[in-house]
């Protein structure tokens, strides 16, 4: 998240008590609806579909390869253990070296 968009959230959850969800809506949103709407944006934007799951594993591995420690990335994926996080991610671990 660049600076921009941090001041924007930082506006937008004034005044809220700190465990308050903001991406709650009162309706369940499936991940199928999310999927469904990413494919028609990126069909517009004449780009290869991805699902939001690929987008998890991206954000990850752009963690990892910036240098981010696997116990960030993995309380932040919410792993229940780093090892899950280093299998999933050993690619990209490997690359680095």
């Amino acid at each position: 998240m660049d600076w921009q968009l941090a001041m924007q959230f930082s506006q937008l959850t004034q005044g809220l008590e700190a465990d308050t969800p903001i991406f709650i809506k009162d309706t369940r949103i499936f991940n199928s609806t999310v999927n469904n709407r990413l494919k028609v944006l990126c069909q517009k934007a004449e780009i290869p579909s991805i699902m939001v799951h690929s987008l998890r594993h991206t954000h990850a591995s752009l963690l990892i390869f910036a240098g981010v420690s696997i116990a960030s990335v993995a309380r932040r994926l919410g792993h229940s253990s780093m090892t899950t996080t280093q299998e999933t991610y050993l690619h990209i671990i490997l690359y680095k070296r």
